[in-house]
């Protein structure tokens, strides 16, 4: 009984020390903005973006990327894309805050600061071009 107590403790304390480096560890590294951060800055400068809300499991998502890094080139310095990580408790409030329930979701965020569309799933290159035109045209119409 003692020695099923004192593992359970052992194996406690060894999950909070490598959480505790894990933190450090990104703490120390940490010159890369967070997405709620990223967010954050293309809303105060008025910029258009994309999220990209996504899982390394997600054969959908994965199947998404190559379009996606496709489109980020082509549109580079205009419309920017923010990929998300759904399984990072970091990006929980991301997550919460634009209701995503189903993977890969792209939330089209205009110069306005409005969420101009939403895609849910897969879609073909033309289909994601088309949206990326839809940024730039409102944001041409708002006079940017």
């Amino acid at each position: 009984m003692i020695k099923g107590k004192i593992l359970v403790i052992g194996i406690l304390l060894l999950v909070l020390f490598s959480f505790e480096v894990t933190m450090l560890h990104s703490v120390s590294l940490g010159k890369e903005k967070s997405s709620i951060e990223k967010v954050e800055e293309l809303l105060k400068n008025k910029k258009p973006f994309v999220i990209d809300f996504y899982a390394d499991w997600c054969p959908p998502c994965n199947a998404m990327a190559p379009i996606m890094e496709k489109l980020e080139k082509k549109y580079k310095n205009k419309v920017e894309i923010i990929r998300v990580n759904v399984d990072l408790s970091k990006n929980r409030s991301l997550v919460l805050k634009y209701r995503v329930v189903s993977i890969p979701t792209f939330v089209f965020i205009n110069s306005k600061g409005e969420v101009s569309n939403i895609i849910i799933g897969y879609r073909e290159m033309e289909v994601m071009e088309n949206e990326f035109r839809k940024l730039l045209q409102q944001q041409s119409k708002s006079g940017k």
